[in-house]
Formats: structure tokens, sequence, C-alpha cells
């Protein structure tokens, strides 16, 4: 099975970042996965935000939790377009695009699981999180869907503790560091039945760390796309 090539927070490089734009774009720059950030307003409901401050992304110099939904989406990104809602995300879905959604605020795991759940998506989500609370969440509510511990680990001892804590927590995948790619870490997730995904922060991709992973995350989509596609037509293949 070839590795899924997952767009970072919409193409960041093409479309304003966590953006329905962004989403649309991944699709058509060959991705089979968009990966966008989800944190909880004041009233509880989920949005696309990265970062706990709204300054970055919207110029607002508040945090997403001091705002109503109906606040946040009404501010404009830099570069276009409002925030959406999760649910907007879900809906803005091109067809056999999946989504996976950084639960960075720990307290949004459940709005997640429900907004997906309440629209039949689960075939379509990936849940991620370095929040061990959020993943508790969804392995208890929705254990169908496909559930990843994220931590930006390198040394053998760190991925040693990394992945015991998945198996703990019981997810199916874990996304690590691209520099731990390599054979060992490969291997024991074959062993522990967990997939393996990395984001590559350069568009530049070594084919032997690609042909280890489940999937690649990049603000490079088309150019890992391209990649995979010549890996798969190498004639030792």
């Amino acid at each position: 099975m070839s590795a899924l090539v997952i767009a970072h927070r919409t193409c960041p490089r093409d479309a304003p970042e966590n953006s329905i734009a962004g989403i649309r774009i991944a699709a058509e720059l060959g991705a089979d996965v968009v990966e966008v950030d989800v944190r909880r307003t004041r009233d509880g409901q989920p949005v696309l935000m990265h970062d706990r401050w709204l300054v970055r992304t919207t110029g607002v110099p508040l945090r997403v939790d001091q705002l109503t939904e109906r606040s946040v989406r009404r501010l404009r990104l830099r570069g276009g377009g409002t925030v959406p809602s999760f649910a907007e995300a879900l809906d803005a879905l091109p067809h056999g695009l999946r989504i996976a959604v950084d639960v960075k605020d720990p307290g949004a795991g459940d709005a997640v699981v429900s907004e997906t759940r309440n629209q039949g998506r689960e075939s379509q989500v990936l849940f991620w999180s370095q929040h061990e609370s959020a993943l508790r969440v969804a392995v208890d509510r929705a254990p169908d869907l496909e559930i990843s511990l994220l931590r930006d680990t390198r040394t053998t001892g760190e991925l040693e503790t990394f992945l015991a804590d998945a198996s703990r927590v019981g997810v199916s995948g874990i996304s690590a560091h691209w520099s731990a790619v390599g054979p060992w870490l490969a291997d024991r997730c074959d062993a522990a039945g967990l997939e393996l995904y990395a984001w590559c922060k350069r568009p530049a991709i070594e084919p032997d760390k690609l042909a280890r992973l489940r999937g690649l995350v990049t603000n490079w989509p088309a150019l890992a796309r391209q990649a995979l596609d010549a890996a798969e037509t190498r004639p030792d293949r």
C-alpha cells in the first residue's frame, strides 16, 4: 500500500491555512488527505485554528476561547475567507478527500467526535492529537475512527516511551518526527500494529523514508504525489 499524501494545514503555500479554499486546493494538488487544526470557542464549538491566539491568522489579539463560534466565524483570515467551523470543513470535503483533524485543544475532542458522527463521516476522518485526554475520548466514543498520537520525539528512549504510550492509550497510529523515521521505528510500529505518519518540513523527500510510512504530511502535496508516482513506477518494484 502506497503512502497517503496529507496536505498540511490546508496548503498554506497556496491558500490561507485552515481554510475552506485550502481544503479544495488540497484535492486539486493531488492530496489524499487534508490536515486541519481544531480548537474550541467560548461556547464549546470546534473551529479551524492552529494557534490559541487569533492574531497571527486574523489580526485579532484575542484567544479562540474568548469568543463565541458566531464571532470567530465572522473573522477574516489573512489571505481571504473567514474562519470555518469544523462542520463547514466536513461539508466542504471534495469527493474522495479525507481529513486529518489535529485536535489542539484537549477539550475539543468530544465536539469533534460528535460532529463527525453527526455527519456520518467516520470513514473520512483521521483523529490526531498530542493530548492523551482527547485521544481517550475518541477511543471510547468512536473506536471505528483511525486515531493517532502525535509527538515530536527523536531519541530512542523518547521513541520507546512514545510507542508504549500509544499502545496504552489504545490508538491505531502515531505521527513521529521526520528524523526518527527509519527501519527501527517502522519495525516497532508494525510489531505494535500502529500506522506510522510523519511530517516532512522540506520539499525533498527521501524515498527510503517514504516507503516506510502510512502517510506523509507536507506543504508540497503536488511534489509528494510526484515522488510517490515515481517510486511506484520504478523498474525494480
